[in-house]
């Protein structure tokens, strides 16, 4: 069982009691963040210090007096029949997209709310919280607070709202909203948009790297977040530009398996930076900015070896050098040379889209899926193995990720708003072959379960520079 899902489960359903009981309005929750949840205080009134105080004091009280959270079992017609009772309409027609005949309601304190995971038996089970009060009546909502700082990461929260303002022109608020146009055959229309702008977004900031005369540019971010596919289409903006460009790929400086010391879990953390021949990539960064003709590795991960093949490259005056990869905000790779140089540029895949007011798409789930699906299809990489890894990818997003994400210069939003669709597809019968006596079973199934809000799409609609293809195969830039 995953506690972390059970626990974030049980707190999102006390807050939203408490605000209810303290506000009289409710919730909706808009995205994950690396320290918890961001949402939205559904009500004109103007939420101060004072109710944050009064809604955290309420949620104690539920939680030192220990109340059961129940499970009952409804039938899917009674579960819609309710939620339309209530106005909540987007959460009727995500229920009325899911199969099966039941689904299972938590009930705490006279309240009933439907999560699509697990979710704690007990409120006394809650660990430390913090609710943080944000301009506009946002919020987020951290758990576990005792182990984390909240830093207001401006430049995300400002890709997210950029995104759910053009969602909101394109009158999309919900999943459910994307299944209409699917089931109105104008999904192609629609995946045409949406590609439109985020290769706007593209584009905007190639200009930016042009107009401030910038000569190395790193695109970091966390695991699959298209970090590849936005190293080669953002060289090609800047061709457009007139700007020729060095592309170089950190994964291709990854040491021997055998070099890489497994970390305390007795796994070798290959998301450390430690697993990055920095010897051999800073040498051929300098090599490369004095002129001289540099032979650049290539990873092979089914060999889990370096290869150097060819002539070498030379990085003339006028060019610039395209460096992506998991570490690149890390300013430890390149400290040596001056910042006015460097622009840095955070990948990530962030989607304001929710299943309903109280099930959001989380970030990390989604890039979980784009793993699976690339691992198995390229890397030779079986489901098991890349669930199995994903604790300590987390980790090292923890550790070597999201700390610097403040340094970059910009964020590049890679989400399709359709994207799920899409991944279903691929990843569904990758996740039925995990069987019940594996200990990956849980995590499994309720990964299936998420996806049963969302109605598959063909890829024929995808064109071959779309993020997706790094990960479902057919790709310009890959091979495969």
């Amino acid at each position: 069982m995953d506690n972390k899902k059970e626990e974030k489960a049980a707190l999102k359903f006390i807050f939203i009691i408490a605000t209810k009981e303290v506000l009289n309005c409710d919730v909706k929750f808009c995205h994950s963040l690396d320290i918890g949840i961001r949402g939205i205080f559904m009500t004109k009134h103007k939420v101060n210090a004072n109710d944050i105080k009064a809604i955290t004091k309420k949620m104690k009280e539920y939680i030192k007096a220990s109340y059961p959270i129940l499970k009952i079992t409804v039938s899917n017609k009674d579960a819609i029949n309710y939620y339309n009772r209530y106005e909540e309409k987007e959460k009727a027609l995500s229920i009325q997209s899911i199969i099966n005949d039941t689904v299972t309601f938590n009930e705490l304190l006279g309240h009933y709310n439907y999560f699509f995971s697990n979710i704690l038996e007990n409120t006394k089970f809650i660990n430390e919280f913090k609710i943080i009060n944000l301009t506009n009546n946002d919020f987020v909502l951290i758990d576990n607070y005792k182990n984390k700082e909240f830093k207001n990461k401006k430049n995300l929260f400002n890709e997210f709202n950029k995104y759910n303002d053009w969602l909101n022109r394109q009158h999309i608020h919900y999943v459910s909203d994307i299944n209409k146009i699917i089931s109105d055959g104008k999904i192609e229309d629609f995946i045409k948009k949406n590609d439109i702008m985020i290769d706007n977004q593209m584009m905007e900031v190639a200009q930016n790297i042009v107009r401030l005369n910038k000569k190395i540019v790193f695109i970091g971010g966390p695991s699959s977040s298209g970090k590849t596919t936005s190293s080669r289409k953002l060289s090609l903006y800047l061709n457009s530009l007139g700007k020729n460009t060095v592309k170089i790929s950190l994964d291709d400086y990854y040491k021997e398996r055998d070099e890489i010391i497994p970390d305390e879990y007795g796994q070798r953390d290959f998301e450390s930076l430690d697993a990055i021949d920095l010897n051999l990539f800073k040498k051929q960064l300098n090599d490369l900015l004095e002129g001289k003709r540099v032979v650049l590795p290539k990873f092979i991960f089914s060999m889990f070896h370096k290869k150097f093949e060819g002539e070498g490259i030379i990085l003339h005056n006028d060019d610039i050098l395209v460096i992506e990869g998991l570490h690149c905000l890390n300013e430890e790779l390149s400290k040596s040379i001056d910042k006015k140089y460097k622009y840095k540029v955070y990948v990530s895949p962030l989607t304001p889209l929710t299943i309903d007011r109280h099930n959001y798409i989380s970030t990390t789930e989604n890039r979980l899926l784009r793993r699976i699906v690339r691992d198995n299809r390229t890397r030779g990489v079986g489901i098991e193995e890349t669930l199995a890894s994903w604790d300590s990818v987390r980790r090292g997003e923890e550790k070597y990720i999201f700390p610097y994400t403040d340094e970059a210069d910009v964020v590049l939003n890679t989400a399709y708003i359709y994207e799920m669709g899409v991944l279903k597809v691929y990843v569904e019968p990758l996740l039925y072959t995990v069987k019940m006596d594996s200990k990956y079973y849980d995590m499994a199934r309720r990964l299936l379960d998420s996806l049963k809000n969302f109605y598959p799409i063909s890829s024929e609609y995808l064109a071959s520079d779309n993020v997706l293809r790094e990960f479902i195969g057919k790709s310009e830039f890959n091979e495969g």
